[in-house]
Order: structure tokens, then sequence, then C-alpha cells
């Protein structure tokens, strides 16, 4: 639907006794702004500026409205005194067929005006009842499901609605990472939550998970996922993209919008070191916490283009550090280049200097000669958005190509590490050990020039962008039994706020309490 000439809505939230509004006018005259209007008394909004939305056509804004034992009526109308329509986005907890919700023993319901009203089971069943006959009077796709699973909610809420339950998850497809190592730590606390670890029957981590946690691992998108989803009051990710992360979203999201009430809390697939401001936006993802793991990594997400509160963003460290440690080290070289977003097909890879840098790296006579004769492996530990196209890659009988091993294993194990703009040599250099990075050209999808992070002068190791050098310099750590430059480890020791292998726990208490 089109956005312009109307109040489009990003989200709907009730924390804390506040009412959030978030959203944009988009036409002629936004630059006039808007404002609110709560039971009478005129409330004027906070103002954001976001990278993808700098346009004098768009006036963002924020509404923080008190909520107190009384009902709230509140209106949003547009300065130049035009009745501009409500537009609810996709990823709203409202939508044209479901414009209400239930959170915190309120209902917050949209009826031209935005309400919020305590809770009674009569007036939800009300509020349903409306909804339901909308959705059968239209029928759209998918309507049959999205009256079924309603149907149970509805029938089930009263039982179920004071129950404890968190789903904890990394990507659909495979664990590992920051939610699977918190999962680990929170299901050995006694403190009566269920909880349960969603990840899809296809990855090779399911019967992994399965065998480790049993019930407690949820197919995603199952029945069963999106029976606890309903209920769920928080949800754990270390992904943040809600393609990952909703089981309703391929199936006509909007006629889901609202069912549940969860929170959602942030763990991040990495530490931040460039400008994300253009994906990790306030606008789409608004979750209850971002952990950070640096201090600068936590200043950094203060500035312009994020515009999370200081609640929000907590140093508390990666969990996945917790099990970070050098047992098994061996001589072992990884390369571990990240992904390009710009690359979506096998033909644009091929022609990608990505593409050739990396298989020519990894065929380099003189590099794979000297290791072999130093009893040094190589390792290629490609992106899972490479694995795909792995078969392009010319191979040869020395560098292996793996696919199986778990992130933190190759970490562990590894004495030296190649990689390019990813976020990953945080990983390693927490356990100082040496890495190498190889930009041959600004060619990363993210802002890696103005971010706060500088390679050359914060980074963990040389920057080197053309093979011949990075081959020498790799010989050079080889025959230096690969230890970490003292510029490097010094400045290792000075970017990480926590070194003691407790990070799951500062997770785990801040979400428990929060």
């Amino acid at each position: 639907m089109d956005s312009f000439n109307k109040i489009n809505i990003d989200f709907i939230t009730l924390r804390d006794n506040i009412l959030n509004i978030s959203g944009y006018l988009r036409c002629k005259n936004a630059s006039q702004g808007i404002y609110g209007v709560c039971n009478g008394q005129k409330i004027l909004p906070e103002s954001y500026d976001y990278p993808t939305r700098r346009d004098e056509k768009i006036f963002n804004f924020e509404f923080r409205v008190p909520v107190s034992k009384k009902p709230v009526k509140f209106d949003i109308k547009s300065c130049d005194d035009v009745g501009h329509p409500i537009r609810f986005r996709k990823f709203c907890n409202m939508s044209d067929l479901s414009r209400y919700y239930v959170k915190d023993n309120k209902i917050v319901f949209y009826d031209g005006s935005f309400n919020v009203v305590d809770f009674s089971y009569f007036e939800m069943f009300s509020h349903e009842m409306v909804e339901l006959s909308k959705i059968i009077k239209k029928r759209p796709d998918f309507y049959m499901q999205a009256i079924f699973f309603r149907l149970i909610r509805l029938i089930l809420y009263p039982f179920w609605k004071n129950r404890k339950i968190w789903i904890v998850m990394d990507r659909k497809t495979m664990a590992d990472d920051n939610a699977e190592h918190f999962f680990k730590y929170s299901i050995k606390q006694n403190d009566g939550i269920k909880k349960y670890f969603a990840i899809h029957n296809s990855s090779r981590d399911f019967k992994r998970l399965t065998k480790l946690f049993k019930d407690k691992i949820l197919d995603c998108d199952s029945f069963k996922h999106r029976f606890y989803y309903m209920f769920c009051d928080k949800l754990i990710s270390s992904q943040g993209t809600e393609y990952d992360l909703n089981p309703f979203l391929n199936k006509n999201y909007p006629l889901m919008a609202g069912v549940s009430n969860l929170d959602f809390y942030f763990l991040q697939h990495g530490v931040i070191k460039d400008n994300m401001s253009s994906w990790l936006r306030k606008y789409d993802r608004n979750p209850k916490l971002i952990v950070s793991s640096t201090k600068d990594e936590y200043e950094s997400l203060f500035d312009e283009g994020y515009n999370y509160g200081d609640k929000v963003i907590q140093l508390l460290g990666l969990p996945r550090y917790d099990n970070l440690d050098n047992s098994g080290l061996k001589k072992q070289i990884v390369i571990m280049p990240t992904w390009r977003n710009y690359i979506t097909n096998r033909q644009e890879l091929l022609n990608s200097e990505y593409f050739r840098r990396f298989n020519s790296l990894i065929n380099n006579k003189k590099l794979i000669e000297y290791a072999r004769n130093n009893d040094y492996e190589i390792v290629f530990k490609p992106h899972p958005e490479l694995t795909p196209y792995l078969n392009l890659f010319d191979r040869n009988d020395y560098v292996q190509f793996d696919l199986d091993k778990k992130y933190q294993d190759v970490f562990n194990e590894s004495s030296l590490m190649i990689t390019d703009y990813s976020s990953i040599f945080f990983d390693f250099s927490y356990l100082r050990k040496p890495l190498i990075y190889y930009q041959y050209a600004n060619d990363y999808h993210y802002d890696a020039i103005n971010g706060y992070f500088q390679y050359k002068t914060m980074g963990f190791g040389p920057v080197i962008d053309n093979e011949d050098d990075l081959v020498n310099k790799i010989i050079s750590y080889i025959d230096n039994s690969c230890e970490m430059e003292e510029i490097y480890r010094k400045r290792v020791e000075d970017v990480f706020e926590y070194n003691d292998h407790e990070n799951s726990k500062r997770c785990y208490d801040w979400i428990k309490n929060h």
C-alpha cells in the first residue's frame, strides 16, 4: 500500500506503563509535523533522523504516552490540518484486520483513536469477534489458518496468560551462536520459566540439539512453535530480522498481528564495528535489549541513526564468548571472509572481485607450500551465505573446506585468522591470537569507512590490500610461532569490558529482571 499522504505506524508498544507509538508522516507538507491529543491534552512527539528516511516529505515521530489506571484515548493529527489516514506498516503489531493486542493486563486497540483500557476477558472476546468477522468477510490468503490459531489463543488465554515462556533462537537453519550458548546457561537456572529453543528440522544442528534438550526444541514454523509463540512473553535471539523470528510471517502476517505480546531481546550476532543504522534501526527492530560487548561499540549505538535509549543498550558481553579458550590449539590457519549483500546469484558471485580474490588466495602455491613444510593446516570456513556456491571454487589437495565444525571449535583450535570485514575477528582476538585483515577494496555492504572502528588505528592485526603482501605476512607469523604482536595485544586488552566468562549470566540476569 502506498504510504504517501498517510500517517504510517511502525510500532505500538506498551512497556513500563508507557504507550509508545512510532511512525512517520509522508506528504508534501510533512515538515510541518504532527502532534497528539491524549484525553483532550495536546502532546508533542520526539522527532528522529534515520539514514533511510532522509526525505523532506517525511516526518519521523515517536509519542511516549504515560498510562495510569484511567483509560487512554489518543489521536494523532497533522499540523497542516489535513486528516491523513492511519496506515499500519508490515511489522507493526496492528493491521487493518487485527487492531488490538493485550499487554501488562491492559488492552490496546485502535478504533479511529488509539485506546488503552484495563484488561477483561469480555473486552478481549468482544475485540476478537470483531476481528474474526472482518477476516471471514474478506477471506484473504491463509484466512482459515489465521482463524484456527486465533480461536485457540482466545479459548486458552485465561489459562495461559500468566505463564512465563521464553523462546530462544539463532538462525532458523543454524545454531551455535549467542542464543544457543545463552540457552545452555539459562535452562540450568531454577526460575520456573519454560524455555524453548527454536530451529528448523532441516538444520544440521537440529538432531544434535534435540538429543541434548529433547522436548525443549521447537521445530521452526511448526504448530508447536506457533502455539508457544502466541503465549511467549520473551523472544531472545542472536538474529534481528523478523523473517528469522516470526513463525507466522510467511502466512499473511497482518492476519496475526498482535496475537503475541512478547518482548524481543537482541543478543546480537557479533560486535558492531561499522555504522549499521541503515539496518539496525529502531523503527524496524524495536527490541527491549541490545547487547553490546566493548566500550566503543556501546557508545557507537547512541550515534545518530539508531535512536535507541540507554535502557535498551546494555554492555553485557556476548554469551558465546564464555566458551572461548585455547583448548585443542594446533598449527592451523583459518580463512574466514564475510559475505557481500550485493551478490544475489551465482553469476554475480563469479563476476565479483570478492570471489576472484579469495579463490586465488586459497590456491596460492607459495602459501600452500610454506604451510605444508611447516606442518600448518589451512582451513577455509565460508560464510553461511557462501555455502551454496562452494562448487564454484577451485579445489586443491591441501586447503580444507570446513562446513561442519562449530565456529567456537575453529576459533579455539586455530593459531592465525585471515578475514576481511567480518566481526568474528573480535571472537578470535578475544583469545589473544594474531589475525590479518585482507581488505583488497572498500566493497563491504556496511559503512566500514565512517564507522567508529578504524581498522588501521584500532584493529587487532595489520590491514593488507594485496595477495603477495598477505602471503608474506602469513609466513612471518608462521616463523614467529603465531604470536600476537604487542601493539595488537594491548588494543585487545583495552577494548573488552569483560573477560570473566560470565556474559551469559549477565544477559540472563538482565532479561529475567526486565
